[in-house]
């Protein structure tokens, strides 16, 4: 193999003697392909068979890209890359899940719940045991259960130090919550980890099983591992032939529970681990990664790395006050028009005078209708146009802390004619017509999916209302009180002695029929096929369909899904269905970016990482927003804003613009802002300042930066 391209710490990793591996690759430094380099190079030195290679990685992004490259690599061995196995934790679990999962009391053909189903669950559990909901909202006890998951405590093993009198409710939410699970056959997110690790630590034949099919395992951005991820590797790593890359400097999912302790600690775990850092960027310019690394060493607590680069030094970083948080989306835009056009738009912030009774969200209601016209009728002036004849857009990126901070930067971009997407904004399989349609697809498998049931049993309307539902669901679940297997056409005839109203008992009867039509569909037929079946029986397509033109929307998103659905149509229906409904469930936010869209980027901080972009504008780099105003009394968390600051620094690779705003506008009132501590330790030779007030420096030191000590941190 051809190692020519690598440099000399990446040839290192590469060629590692077998054993435990930790590579800390700074951002930039060319981790993936170090990461599939070394397969590359484990099968063709056959230091280990493919099939017993398994490669773990965090989105379904990384994992094609990681399959992709190793395509290329291992050209002459056509099938080697496909038997390695690849993908996410999630993923991957739920694939060993579907082999042995009936250990566990459930059924191999279980349906995996998403956020929305939890939280739908959850308010159901909630009514029955009459929890004020505004004191306990759903979303609270769904946070604490993943939390508990997280750390692999069933509700009888609850201790994740929540007082009295929540404690006891938790743990009698999150017992009838599993329960309901088991009996709906259902998994959530979470489980797929816990349950995973619960198989192996219950049955010491099937962790066996696979300690000797994965005798090579590879784990990419390690820092982000929570501890169920953690117990799973350890359980596995039989052989201790593990090799992780992950870089601590970048560990930014702490509120989703992932441990940086199992980073730092790595040889406590494995004391033959040899250590290897990749540090050259390839990246960024100088600049940027001078101040980067300023930012850096703010964290006190990190493994000690010094990028470096040999690219040029570059552009200047910018570092914008902006009066507002307008005058901070406008000045974006101007940028981003006289970058991509080349046509000199003076960035200088003039004062708004709104009429009378406009506020920000009135102009950005308005400027969604009007989409791209001036906003000359209640403000100053109209904003500079996005010329027909522009660079690609796609190399533009804006990155900010919070989803709300995306308000003002849509009105402004949408009256510029700048195109734009969002990534983890609303997602086009939560739309309402996608969700019925993937839990129509969902009761064709497993018709005692109760929150798909309650979902679409009157989806089109058939005249049964929520306690005709209750009373049904109550009989599913009389008859599998444990979750066992129950056939439909058992189900159907306890339908009929159930005591409904003679109208819903006869949509009931009519709904359950259907449902075992679409069950019995043979075989050969694929997915794209059910779909079009299930939209004809079901009377959804003509329920959609009803002469608007928002209903002629909705449909044409349905048809979208039948488009996606083609990927899926070698397959007997039943195991494609399956498998479409497993990708759908486990995909991340970064998965729904579109590559080819020609349009800027909005995205905050946490699903940016992994991604990079030549021109990169950070906003809100405010105190209270960056850090953000939880993390300023726990140091944990604040040492996490800083490593969130940093990811968002060296997503530039050219051009890096700094915002922050003297006022903004929060939950509905307008407060004075002051710049971010991130800012204050900027190198200066690398800074251009614009409109930045001349009181910012005045506790710089004779250097003309702070000093970590000076930060307070």
């Amino acid at each position: 193999m051809d190692l020519s391209s690598l440099n000399d710490k990446q040839q290192q990793a590469v060629t590692a003697p077998l054993g435990p591996v930790l590579v800390l690759a700074g951002p930039g430094s060319g981790k993936t392909k170090t990461l599939t380099y070394r397969i590359a190079y484990i099968i063709e030195k056959r230091l280990v068979p493919p099939a017993h290679i398994l490669a773990l990685t965090f989105t379904n992004k990384a994992a094609k890209e990681m399959r992709s490259r190793l395509q290329a690599l291992l050209a002459r061995y056509k099938s080697a890359s496909e038997q390695i196995t690849m993908g996410t934790f999630h993923a991957v679990c739920a694939r060993l899940l579907r082999a042995d999962i009936d250990k566990l009391g459930y059924g191999r053909d279980f349906v995996i719940f998403d956020t929305d189903d939890q939280q739908k669950l959850i308010k159901e559990i909630l009514e029955d045991l009459r929890l004020d909901s505004k004191r306990f909202p759903a979303s609270l006890f769904g946070a604490l259960i993943s939390r508990a998951k997280n750390l692999l405590q069933l509700p009888s093993e609850l201790n994740i130090g929540v007082e009295q009198p929540l404690a006891g409710q938790l743990q009698e939410v999150y017992a009838r919550y599993q329960d309901s699970l088991l009996k709906q056959n259902g998994l959530d997110f979470d489980d797929l980890l816990m349950l995973t690790v619960k198989l192996f630590e219950s049955f010491p034949k099937v962790l066996e099983k696979y300690r000797e099919k994965f005798k090579y395992i590879l784990v990419d951005e390690y820092q982000d591992t929570n501890p169920a991820q953690y117990a799973l590797l350890r359980l596995l790593a039989k052989h201790e032939n593990v090799f992780v890359v992950g870089d601590d400097a970048q560990s930014i999912y702490g509120f989703r529970g992932s441990d940086i302790r199992n980073i730092l600690s790595f040889e406590k775990d494995f004391p033959r681990a040899l250590e290897i850092k990749l540090e050259q960027n390839y990246r960024s310019s100088r600049n940027i990664l001078a101040a980067a690394q300023k930012v850096i060493e703010l964290n006190p607590d990190q493994r000690k790395k010094t990028l470096w680069t040999e690219n040029r030094g570059g552009e200047k970083i910018t570092v914008f006050e902006a009066e507002d948080e307008r005058a901070e989306a406008e000045f974006v835009a101007k940028k981003i028009i006289a970058l991509s056009s080349g046509l000199p738009v003076e960035p200088e912030y003039v004062q708004e005078q709104p009429a009378a009774g406009y506020s920000i969200l009135d102009r950005f209601l308005k400027a969604r209708r009007l989409y791209g016209a001036s906003l000359n009728d209640f403000r100053r002036g109209p904003l500079p146009q996005l010329p027909k004849k522009h660079d690609s857009l796609t190399e533009y990126c804006v990155l900010y802390r919070t989803h709300a901070q995306s308000r003002a930067m849509e009105e402004v971009l949408i009256s510029c004619g700048i195109p734009y997407q969002i990534v983890g904004g609303l997602k086009f399989y939560e739309r309402r017509e996608i969700k019925d349609m993937l839990a129509y697809l969902r009761l064709c498998l497993n018709f005692r999916d109760l929150v798909s049931l309650k979902r679409v049993i009157n989806e089109p309307p058939r005249g049964i209302g929520d306690k005709s539902y209750q009373v049904i669901r109550d009989a599913i679940l009389e008859l599998a009180p444990r979750g066992q297997e129950v056939q439909l056409s058992e189900f159907r005839h306890k339908l009929t002695e159930v005591k409904l109203q003679s109208k819903a008992q006869k949509s009931a009867e009519e709904f359950f029929a259907m449902l075992d039509e679409l069950s019995a569909t043979p075989e050969p037929l694929a997915l794209p096929d059910l779909i079009k079946k299930v939209t004809k029986r079901s009377g959804y397509e003509r329920y959609l369909r009803d002469g608007s033109e928002s209903g002629e929307g909705r449909w044409e998103n349905v048809e979208e899904l039948m488009t996606v659905a083609n990927k899926f149509k070698h397959l007997p229906w039943r195991e494609g269905t399956t498998a479409f409904l497993e990708e759908v469930a486990l995909l991340s936010e970064i998965d729904q970016k579109d590559d080819n869209k020609d349009s800027v980027t909005l995205m905050t901080l946490h699903s940016a990482k992994g991604l990079e972009f030549d021109n990169v504008f950070f906003i809100g780099l405010e105190e209270g927003i960056l850090p953000h105003s939880r993390s300023l009394i726990e140091t944990d968390q604040l040492a996490e804003e800083i490593r969130l600051a940093y990811v968002g620094l060296t997503r530039a690779r050219h051009r890096l613009f700094l915002v922050y705003a003297r006022s903004r506008r929060i939950y509905g009132d307008n407060r004075l802002s002051n710049p971010s501590r991130v800012l204050k330790v900027l190198p200066r030779e690398a800074v251009e300042f614009v409109g930045v007030s001349k009181s910012f420096f005045d506790e710089a030191d004779a250097d003309g930066e702070l000093t970590v000590e000076e930060m307070e941190f």
